[in-house]
């Protein structure tokens, strides 16, 4: 089994994505969310239809997006300790506390495969992007732990 830790890439993408759903003004779902929430309520009623399930490419495209994130735009851990005070200086202690999640994902493991699975840990009713994308996170958790 590869160990792909996603360190800084799924902590950044959990935060930017909450971030950017706080600050979208609005909290009512655009209509192209409300047809991938609807998708991902759907498979509540009939999992097994999930070839063509826009909720199952949503999932798919958010995974290709974390996982194929090129090792030079992810933050690097050590970066000299210049940066690093003038870095703590600026932000302070908030994001110190996050512990990034490491995932140990197979080598012949697709993201197709992944996402369907995901799909299988997801809670009802999702009510809005913001909850999708947490669910999302905690499935990749349970089912690619390195634990």
């Amino acid at each position: 089994m590869k160990c792909s830790q996603l360190l800084a890439l799924l902590t950044l993408a959990l935060t930017s994505t909450l971030s950017f759903s706080v600050f979208a003004g609005s909290s009512d779902p655009t209509d192209e969310e409300q047809a991938v929430l609807e998708s991902c309520m759907s498979l509540k009623n009939a999992p097994e239809d999930r070839s063509a399930n826009s909720c199952i490419y949503y999932i798919q495209g958010f995974l290709a997006g974390s996982l194929t994130t090129k090792s030079d735009y992810v933050l690097r851990e050590t970066s000299g300790v210049f940066f690093d005070r003038a870095y703590q200086t600026r932000v302070g202690k908030r994001t110190s506390k996050e512990q990034p999640i490491q995932l140990c994902l197979s080598r012949d493991d697709n993201v197709e495969h992944l996402a369907e699975r995901l799909v299988g840990h997801l809670s009802y009713p999702i009510e809005s992007m913001q909850l999708l994308h947490t669910q999302i996170f905690d499935a990749l958790e349970a089912e690619s732990s390195c634990s």
